[in-house]
């Protein structure tokens, strides 16, 4: 069966909002999106918390935007990759609430998420999400015709690797670390603090278009992808 179901009618407009979950890592976020802006958005630290914080998290949310669950239309998750726990605790509540509800699944991978952030440099783009084990998973992105869009598979490497990896000019940006940055040196421009945040408004924004677009996946297929254990 195919994972993503086209639809030629998506966005009820009784149950507008997109509800998106990022636990890829220790770093959380969730957001609540309609039609036209970000209702609601957190981003926060869970460590091994993430199924009770982000459910809570989630509700905390809807209370405060005055959103209720019949109101969400459709899920996005991001998929990974990261730690083995934070990538499942995510898609289990975004599946699990997808197929409750018959709503729309949207899956989205963390590299994605950051490079959504990043303003156009005209210069490759690296997005990092940590891997554990000292080392980092990297995808490379290029501008075409203003638009970001992946230049190659991802890969796991340690710090200093990546460090030696990357081809100058370039804008590196995701989880980085003090060690990281230096490393690069005049190798790379580093984004700033807020744009190496996974914040799951920019998740909702992927997953908003998609939606629209009827390029959703199948709840029952979509898997996470994780960095190999070796």
């Amino acid at each position: 069966m195919d994972s993503i179901n086209r639809q030629s009618s998506i966005v009820n407009p009784k149950s507008e909002i997109l509800l998106a979950i990022d636990t890829c890592t220790r770093r959380s976020s969730v957001a609540l999106r309609d039609l036209t802006m970000i209702r609601a958005e957190c981003a926060w630290e869970t460590e091994r918390h993430h199924t009770a914080g982000v459910s809570e998290q989630i509700r905390r949310l809807m209370r405060t935007a005055n959103i209720r669950p019949a109101d969400i239309g459709a899920v996005a998750v991001a998929i990974g990759p990261g730690s083995f726990t934070g990538v499942r605790c995510g898609l289990a509540i975004a599946k699990g609430l997808a197929l409750a509800r018959n709503l729309p699944l949207i899956g989205v991978t963390a590299f994605d998420v950051i490079a959504a952030a990043q303003p156009n440099h005209h210069v490759p783009v690296y997005a990092l999400v940590e891997a554990g084990r000292g080392r980092v998973a990297a995808r490379r992105y290029e501008w075409r015709e203003g638009v970001l869009s992946v230049a190659d598979d991802w890969r796991i490497q340690s710090w200093s690797a990546f460090a030696e990896s990357v081809e100058p000019p370039a804008w590196v940006c995701g989880d980085l670390t003090p060690t990281l940055e230096s490393l690069l040196e005049m190798r790379a421009a580093v984004a700033p603090a807020p744009l190496n945040v996974r914040r799951a408004g920019y998740l909702a924004e992927i997953g908003y278009a998609r939606w629209l677009s009827g390029a959703v996946d199948n709840a029952m297929t979509l898997m996470p992808i994780y960095p190999p254990e070796a």
